[in-house]
């Protein structure tokens, strides 16, 4: 059942999360550990609405044999995230708890994971929903805590997050609801609003994965046709991408079906022609 509220993360019996009791064997277990580590700092910001998307949705979800190969992030869509200072304490907690900015994308948080007595890092992206009103590109970064560190000249290092297009319907239609992994309780993504976040991406090069997760979203039958269909009616975007990617199915069915081979060689029939029977 879909929840339309936002609650923050339970905690265990003893008030904090029990996070890497184990020694980590692979590198899906270091992320599976990120996993909960994240998840463990948001739940100390009671009533925060945030969402974790992308891989974790089919990777978690899925119910069938066909084996989904994880994900290595953690992303965080957090809908009040386009108000400038609105993550700063989010970050600062996620600071004191071991992670690290990057010195490269400054909406990204690293952090170690020791697998196997080898030192691997992991990054969580920092999402908001929506494009701010300002000129330029201040919508694809804002600036939430200045670190107080030389850039270039007078200008110092900010972390920020950057913006993921047309996804606040994510929250506006509750196209999420709460899952637990090892006692660890947070928001995740349904099939449904993972497959409004990766039926464009699914088109472009070096996105076949984003063809795999629509695939399992569909066998897993989590896509719900109808809402996404009144989704549609109401939301021009949502509208226009679902038939680029009807248009996607229909002309380029081998690029498609292709992309899922790659993960899952044993596929005989034709992907494509499934899930546009379904979605037509």
């Amino acid at each position: 059942m879909i929840l339309s509220w936002f609650g923050s993360v339970r905690k265990v019996a003893e008030g904090d999360y029990k996070v890497n009791l184990v020694e980590l064997q692979s590198i899906n277990d270091g992320a599976k550990n990120l996993l909960k580590e994240t998840v463990s700092e948001l739940s100390k910001f009671e009533g925060l609405e945030y969402i974790i998307i992308g891989g974790w949705c089919p990777f978690l979800r899925n119910e069938k044999d066909i084996v989904h190969p994880g994900t290595l992030d953690v992303d965080i869509l957090f809908r009040e995230g386009y108000q400038s200072t609105a993550l700063k304490d989010i970050i600062k907690a996620f600071i004191e708890a071991g992670f690290i900015p990057s010195a490269k994308h400054k909406f990204q948080l690293l952090k170690e994971q020791k697998i196997q007595d080898k030192d691997f890092i992991c990054n969580i992206d920092l999402l908001h929903p929506k494009m701010t009103e300002y000129d330029e590109n201040r919508g694809l970064f804002v600036d939430h805590l200045d670190l107080d560190v030389p850039l270039k000249g007078e200008e110092t290092v900010k972390m920020t997050s950057i913006v993921l297009p047309n996804s606040a319907l994510l929250f506006d239609d509750s196209l999420f609801d709460k899952y637990t992994l090892d006692s660890f309780e947070f928001n995740l993504v349904d099939f449904t609003g993972m497959f409004l976040t990766k039926m464009e991406s699914c088109q472009k090069q070096k996105r076949e994965r984003d063809s795999f997760d629509i695939y399992l979203a569909f066998l897993n039958d989590g896509v719900d046709v109808n809402k996404l269909q009144a989704i549609a009616q109401k939301n021009n975007h949502v509208k226009t991408a679902l038939e680029s990617f009807k248009e996607f199915l229909r002309n380029k069915s081998d690029i498609f079906n292709s992309n899922i081979r790659q993960f899952h060689k044993e596929i005989q029939d034709s992907p494509a022609e499934e899930i546009l029977e379904r979605i037509k």
